[in-house]
């Protein structure tokens, strides 16, 4: 039988990588610094201290790969609930739109340089 992480892992069109780090995202005009937990060249999870709709589009920004700065448009896709029993906050799937070539290829390099050791622990981490 598999795991919950197995199957989620299992449904991606892209691998992610664990990415905790500080974002910076645009949201109906204002532009907060949040977090994010994991990164693709398909999208990224994150945490938000504003309500955000599935559906609503924000616009994300943020570093990779010791300097490249990413900017991108991103779409809710769902809406992960707070897991209070381990001080989790509500997080967000985000699919990227129109994520240009040369930061598809940062992230896609990043996400490949996981060593094996970090790619078994973000499959096997919950958020």
């Amino acid at each position: 039988m598999s795991s919950p992480a197995q199957n989620v892992t299992q449904l991606r069109r892209v691998p992610r990588r664990t990415f905790d780090n500080v974002i910076g995202v645009l949201l109906h005009g204002a532009y907060t610094l949040e977090r994010s937990f994991q990164v693709g060249e398909g999208g990224m999870m994150i945490s938000c201290q504003r309500k955000i709709a599935v559906g609503e589009q924000i616009v994300i920004s943020f570093v990779i790969n010791q300097g490249t700065i990413v900017m991108v448009r991103g779409t809710i896709r769902n809406e992960i609930a707070a897991n209070t029993k381990i001080g989790a906050p509500t997080r967000y799937n985000v699919e990227f739109t129109d994520l240009e070539f040369q930061f598809k290829r940062a992230i896609r390099n990043f996400v490949a340089s996981a060593t094996h050791a970090e790619g078994l622990a973000a499959a096997n981490t919950v958020y």
